[in-house]
C-alpha cells in the first residue's frame, strides 16, 4: 500500500481538532442494533433507522443511555426514550414512519431553565440572508441559517427560540455566539474553516446528567469507557499510544475501489470534525494509509480518539483509535486496541455490490458461488482480483480474459482452499476491471464457517 496525493489534501483539517472535545468511534453492526463500547449502549431498531439517517455520529452524537420509559416535561406524556449527546429520540408508535421517531425538545427545555420566561439577555437577530420566523419571532441569518438549512431544518432543528447572543459554554467554560433552537443550540466558531464553523451544544449530555446522574431518576448514568483497549473495526493506527507530537499512521481497508470517500474525527469528549460529504476517493484496492501528525493543542484532549472512514457508495466503516497520553509512561498502562471484524453470518452485508451480483449472497466454505458482472465494452480484456476478509487481495496483474460480446458474463467460483486462495469466513470481493473502458463491477458475497 501507498499514500496517495489526495491523502495529503486533508492534512489541513487536523489543524482543527485541538478545538475539539471529542469522542472514540462505534462498533460494528450486529443485524438491527449497534453498541458502542465506549459507552456500553445499544442503538436498535426504529432508533437506529432514525440515528444512521439523520447526520449520525456527528449530528446526534453517541448514545449515553439505553431505551427507557420517560414522562416528557413538554406534555406530561410518557414515552419509550434514548439519550444521545445531542438528542433524546422519542418512540410514537400512534404515528406512520418516518415520524414514529420525534425528537424531545431539549433546547426549549434548557433555554427556559437558564433564562426564565423573559429569555436570554443581549439578543441580536442576525439579517445577513435572514429568514424570519412569525412562529416564534426570531431570525436565523448568516451561516446558522445555512447550517440550519442543510442539516435537517425544522424536523431536526426546530423554530429558533431566540436570536444570536453571547453564551459561556456548560462543557468548556469558553464564551461563543449562539442561537437556541427547539431541538438544538448553535454555537458559532469563526476559528474553524466551514462547515465547522458551526458546532452543536451536547444538549442530551446536560439534560441526562441533570435528571440522572449522581443517582437521580430510576437509570444509572452512562458507563465509562471499558478498561480494556477498545476495537478497531476494519482498520489499525500504529502507534496505538503516544504523547502529542507522536506521528500516528491509520491503516484502513475493505472499502470499493475508487468510492468517494468521507472522515471524521472524535476526541474523547464528544465534539465531531471532519468532511461534511464525501471528497476523496478510494484507491484501486480498497485500502490505504493516512498520516496523522499530532501537536501540542492534542495534549489538551488527551485520552482515547479515533478516526472513521465511510465509504459513499458501500456505506462501509472503517474505525481505528489511538491513544494521546499525558506522558510516555502513560502508554505502559495503556491497553492495546483488539483488531477484529464482524463475525460472518450468513446475512453479513453485500449491499455495496456494483454492477452485479452474487448468487447465493452468503455460502458455506466448499460451496459454489456464481458471480454476474456487465456493463462492460464487448470483447474488451479483462482482470480481475479477490479482497478477503482481512484486507488482501489476490488477482491478475493483466488483463487475461475477455469480455463476450454483449458485455456481460457470469462467472462460477469454487470456495473450496485452492493453491491461490484460502476462502476464510467472512465479507469477500471479487473486482472486475475492463481494459479499455476501465469500468469496474465489485460484487460481494459471504462465506460462512
Amino acid at each position: 500500500m501507498k499514500r496517495t496525493p489526495w491523502m495529503f489534501r486533508v492534512l489541513g483539517i487536523l489543524t482543527l481538532l485541538g478545538m475539539m472535545l471529542a469522542a472514540p468511534g462505534v462498533s460494528s453492526a450486529q443485524g438491527g442494533s449497534r453498541t458502542f463500547p465506549e459507552t456500553g449502549k445499544t442503538v436498535s431498531g426504529q432508533f437506529l433507522n432514525y440515528w444512521n439517517s439523520h447526520g449520525g455520529l456527528a449530528q446526534q452524537g453517541f448514545p449515553i443511555s439505553n431505551e427507557m420509559q420517560e414522562k416528557s416535561d413538554l406534555n406530561g406524556q410518557t414515552y419509550t426514550v434514548q439519550y444521545f449527546e445531542r438528542a433524546v429520540f422519542e418512540k410514537h408508535p400512534e404515528n406512520q414512519a418516518p415520524f414514529d421517531v420525534l425528537l424531545s425538545q431539549l433546547g426549549t427545555y434548557q433555554y427556559k431553565a437558564k433564562y426564565g420566561a423573559n429569555g436570554a439577555p443581549g439578543q441580536v437577530p442576525n439579517n445577513v440572508n435572514g429568514r424570519y420566523f412569525p412562529e416564534t419571532k426570531h431570525t436565523i441569518g448568516g451561516n446558522f441559517r445555512t447550517y440550519w438549512e442543510q442539516h435537517g431544518g425544522l424536523a431536526q432543528q426546530g423554530f429558533p427560540i431566540s436570536d444570536e447572543f453571547q453564551e459561556k459554554s456548560d462543557l468548556n467554560g469558553q464564551t461563543y455566539t449562539v442561537q437556541y433552537f427547539e431541538r438544538a443550540v448553535f454555537e458559532k466558531h469563526p476559528e474553524n474553516q466551514p462547515p465547522f464553523d458551526v458546532l452543536l451544544s451536547q444538549l442530551g449530555t446536560f439534560q441526562y446528567k441533570a435528571k440522572y446522574q449522581g443517582g437521580g431518576g430510576n437509570n444509572p448514568p452512562p458507563t465509562q469507557p471499558p478498561a480494556n483497549g477498545p476495537q478497531n473495526k476494519d482498520a489499525s493506527v500504529t502507534p496505538y499510544c503516544g504523547v502529542a507530537g507522536t506521528n500516528f499512521t491509520y491503516t484502513a481497508q475493505g472499502f470499493t475501489p475508487n468510492e468517494a470517500l468521507s472522515f471524521w474525527f472524535t476526541a474523547p469528549n464528544g465534539a465531531v470534525v471532519g468532511t461534511s460529504r464525501p471528497a476523496f476517493q478510494a484507491p484501486g484496492d480498497g485500502k490505504f494509509q493516512f498520516p496523522i501528525p499530532t501537536n501540542a493543542q492534542f495534549a489538551q484532549v488527551p485520552g482515547w480518539w479515533a478516526m472513521t472512514w465511510a465509504g459513499d457508495f458501500s456505506k462501509h466503516q472503517s474505525v481505528g483509535y489511538f491513544y494521546v497520553a499525558r506522558t510516555a509512561g502513560e502508554c505502559a498502562g495503556v491497553p492495546a486496541p483488539t483488531n477484529t471484524q464482524a463475525p460472518p453470518t450468513a446475512s453479513c452485508d453485500t449491499s455495496g455490490s456494483k454492477d452485479g451480483k452474487a448468487e447465493p449472497a452468503a455460502v458455506q466454505a466448499g460451496q459454489t458461488v456464481r458471480v454476474t458482472a456487465y456493463n462492460f465494452t464487448p470483447n474488451e480484456g479483462l482482470s480481475l482480483w479477490f479482497t478477503a476478509p482481512n484486507g488482501s487481495t489476490v488477482g491478475t496483474a493483466r488483463p487475461s480474459f475477455r469480455v463476450p460480446g454483449d458485455g456481460g458474463f457470469y462467472l462460477d467460483i469454487p470456495t473450496q482452499p485452492s493453491s491461490d486462495i484460502s476462502f476464510s469466513p467472512g465479507r469477500w470481493a471479487i473486482t472486475f476491471e475492463g481494459a479499455s473502458s476501465h469500468h469496474q463491477s465489485v460484487i460481494f458475497f459471504c462465506v460462512t464457517p
